[in-house]
């Protein structure tokens, strides 16, 4: 029994042998349309024919070679476009798909290292066909430290200037050292990664990070430690304050001398630098954040680095009037 396939081809065949006898046969005006009739016959069994092969052929296959994205930044070492491709569903997305630009930006736009999708579109390159994306990716400024009952030893979570975690197996225990690192009281990640943090003292450290982005490893700072005020009942950004330490200085031995308000320990004191408020939230009379940050590159250049000062120096970055340095209650020369 044939097939409906062959019955509906026999369809076509039998119509283009009438149109073509029409053609030898009658005038003018017959022959003209009767020719026009095979042309649109024969384009449309050519694309019944190949135009699966056409559509899904690799020239218009969204695929690793036809996907364009912006390069990643040296941080982020997993392959982004390939799980993009993968997590998106669109290893068998073809380019002729008018929904696909959509489809694409919101696969990008899930990934955790993606903050943003600038642009997306189809273009021609070379005579081929590309998706072209520009994205802006995620950039980790802090390291939050914390004990995770999953983990022995200290862990260290990345977190952007937005206050979201980001894939802490992106990074060994050497690179955590390359960023600031942050003592907020043992705070834990609330939600997966791609997700904000959900801790308002990382929150505030990550924007602190990201002022001095460019300052703090030349003056030699390696900690930012959160203090809650004592009347808060409950984390809010309005009412924590920050410490940046030095390199080799110890966040927890800091927060017992502090506590105890002892003027030594076990171990030798480390230098201070207070920063006061997050960026945003300074109380009334404290200096702003870009003139904390001046005043900590200043006194620097003249004094050298944090972590090589006396161990007792206190340096007072708030006070709207002016930077005030104290090395137990005397002026720093």
């Amino acid at each position: 029994m044939p097939s409906k396939g062959m019955g509906w081809a026999a369809s076509i065949v039998s119509a283009a042998r009438r149109l073509a006898k029409l053609v030898a046969g009658g005038n003018a005006a017959i022959r003209l349309g009767a020719v026009g009739a095979l042309l649109t016959i024969g384009a449309f069994t050519a694309w019944a024919k190949w135009g699966g092969l056409i559509t899904n052929g690799s020239m218009y296959a969204l695929g690793a070679d036809t996907l364009q994205v912006t390069p990643q930044p040296a941080w982020i070492h997993s392959d982004v476009k390939a799980e993009v491709l993968r997590d998106g569903s669109l290893t068998s997305a073809s380019l002729l798909d008018p929904d696909l630009t959509h489809q694409v930006v919101r696969a990008f736009e899930l990934h955790t290292w993606v903050a943003e999708v600038t642009s997306a579109g189809k273009r021609l390159e070379g005579g081929k066909p590309r998706m072209v994306v520009t994205v802006r990716y995620r950039e980790p400024v802090i390291m939050v430290r914390a004990r995770d009952p999953q983990w022995e030893g200290d862990c260290f979570y990345p977190v952007d200037t937005e206050g979201i975690f980001l894939p802490p197996d992106e990074f060994s225990r050497t690179q955590t050292r390359n960023y600031l690192r942050v003592d907020a009281n043992n705070a834990l990640p609330v939600g997966p990664v791609g997700t904000p943090y959900g801790d308002p003292g990382v929150t505030g450290a990550a924007m602190i990070a990201q002022t001095v982005q460019d300052s703090w490893k030349a003056a030699g700072l390696a900690w930012i430690v959160t203090q809650r005020d004592a009347k808060a009942e409950i984390a809010r950004l309005e009412q924590t304050s920050y410490v940046l330490l030095p390199l080799g200085a110890s966040p927890d031995l800091w927060a017992k001398r502090t506590a105890t308000q002892l003027a030594s320990t076990s171990a030798p004191d480390a230098p201070e630098v207070l920063w006061g408020r997050a960026p945003g939230y300074e109380d009334a009379g404290e200096a702003k954040a870009f003139a904390k940050a001046a005043r900590l590159v200043q006194f620097v250049q003249k004094h050298g680095q944090i972590d090589q000062l006396p161990g007792d120096t206190s340096i007072d970055l708030r006070p709207a009037t002016g930077i005030q340095v104290n090395a137990r209650g005397s002026a720093h020369p």
